[in-house]
């Protein structure tokens, strides 16, 4: 087996091992309906569909967040553990994705599902775009041997600046999705079926 098919299978049983952790944390915790489990308790749900929010300043908000993770994640991958920080980042979201559904579920039933979808989606399409360009630089940059730059060569050279614009589009239009459909659609949900 190639150490590149090695690596793509190590990082999927990651975010299958996070999403596993993160959706058995609401049974370990005993948390039973998941009524007072914070974004989904009843108060929580009812000042949601209230909030005003403008969107341009939410977007700068999450924008600003968005880009430092992935920029942190661009750089990580010039260094020698840049395949670990993925790993970790990538346990993280996965469990968070995982106990936010148990969550959703327990609270909602099958409507938790939809609602776990209305938080998701069209949004995280793109940003899951932006990992795939992220993590096909970081095996790139893995399989790349310094060795191989010319005396005086530049580090960063074209392709590293073509996938970090990629990468920069791709998590502006996400954020720019989330902030104004993505709440929009999490109102529509909570206004109709709930």
């Amino acid at each position: 087996m190639k150490e590149g098919q090695r690596e793509w299978i190590l990082l999927c049983a990651v975010v299958c091992g996070g999403f596993f952790a993160g959706s058995v944390l609401p049974g370990i915790l005993k948390m039973g309906s998941g009524t007072y489990a914070g974004l989904l308790s009843q108060y929580s749900l009812s000042r949601y569909q209230e909030i005003r929010v403008s969107g341009w300043e939410l977007f700068t908000a999450v924008f600003q967040k968005r880009l430092s993770f992935f920029l942190f994640l661009w750089m990580s991958s010039y260094t020698v553990i840049g395949l670990a920080f993925h790993g970790l980042c990538l346990f993280m979201l996965a469990s968070a994705a995982g106990l936010l559904l148990a969550v959703f579920l327990l609270q909602e039933g099958y409507g938790g599902a939809l609602l776990f979808f209305c938080c998701l989606m069209p949004q995280w399409m793109l940003y899951l775009a932006a990992w795939r360009e992220e993590l096909f630089f970081l095996f790139h940059r893995r399989c790349w041997r310094a060795d191989a730059l010319p005396q005086g060569g530049a580090v960063m050279g074209r392709y590293d600046l073509k996938v970090l614009g990629k990468i920069l589009l791709l998590c502006l239009w996400g954020c720019g999705v989330e902030c104004f459909l993505g709440t929009w659609t999490m109102k529509i949900f909570l206004q109709y079926f709930h």
